[in-house]
């Protein structure tokens, strides 16, 4: 596959508020000061539409933005990757549906589909581009970025990508045990004058890399978005290097990296 450009990253996890931020401890020249997540309102979202989002739209729209600051967010394609999708709205209408009188509130029904996000993130940006909406369990980083990438080399332009999931509730924890919430959005573009130039490639069954960091790997391993912390600890670095991810059908996806 061809190189393709990236110009901006978004993050949000346990001690980690922002990429800019994130970079020393990223670097491994600071220590992860893990504390709980404060995921903000939608700064970009009408009043009415904010109050209705759920902290899985809130957290894919955090990323969104910040990966997305000083660029056209009306033209950008996007990619919005998640592994569960909102486990709080699937718990809510599985629950309802348990009572001798199942309702099922249409705001939750509203929300529960994958695609909430980047619907929610086409109505803030005012964007009529096509946005979509995946998962690829625990390969979905790899699984949307691939998807972004060929977006990219077969149409041009820019293209966000958003991966994020919240932690499972007590119902699903047993199957599905995701303990924190996180979230990564890349904005790919053309290779030429990007900070970074990512050159991937579909391999077969070679294991992902690890964190070099105990806390970051113990991250890593708690949710499937957070397996873009190798790739983030990359680049905090500043130098070329490789970084190997979790891909689909038991394949991986090779990513070199070049500053």
């Amino acid at each position: 596959m061809n190189p393709i450009g990236l110009y901006a990253v978004g993050l949000l996890g346990p001690g980690l508020e922002d990429f800019e931020s994130a970079r020393p401890v990223l670097a491994g020249k600071a220590p992860l000061t893990s504390r709980d997540v404060q995921i903000p309102p939608p700064g970009l979202l009408p009043a009415n539409e904010r109050r209705r989002t759920t902290a899985t739209i809130r957290l894919a729209l955090k990323v969104a933005e910040e990966a997305t600051e000083g660029a056209d967010r009306s033209q950008l394609r996007s990619v919005f990757a998640s592994s569960s999708g909102d486990m709080d709205i699937i718990d809510r209408i599985c629950d309802a549906l348990t009572h001798p009188e199942p309702v099922v509130s249409p705001v939750q029904f509203h929300n529960s589909v994958h695609n909430a996000p980047a619907g929610n993130w086409s109505i803030a940006t005012r964007n009529p581009a096509p946005a979509t909406a995946l998962s690829g369990y625990t390969a979905s980083l790899a699984t949307g970025l691939l998807e972004a990438a060929t977006l990219q080399l077969t149409e041009g332009g820019g293209v966000l990508l958003a991966c994020y999931d919240v932690p499972s509730m007590e119902t699903f924890a047993h199957v599905r045990p995701i303990h924190h919430p996180f979230a990564v959005a890349l904005r790919l573009g053309p290779a030429e004058g990007a900070p970074w130039r990512l050159q991937l490639a579909f391999g077969g069954d070679v294991p992902a890399d690890r964190c070099r960091v105990d806390e970051l790997e113990a991250l890593r391993d708690s949710n499937p978005a957070a397996r873009a912390l190798p790739l983030l600890e990359q680049l905090a670095r500043g130098t070329p290097g490789h970084v190997t991810l979790q891909a689909p059908l038991g394949r991986s996806l090779s990513i070199q990296i070049e500053p």
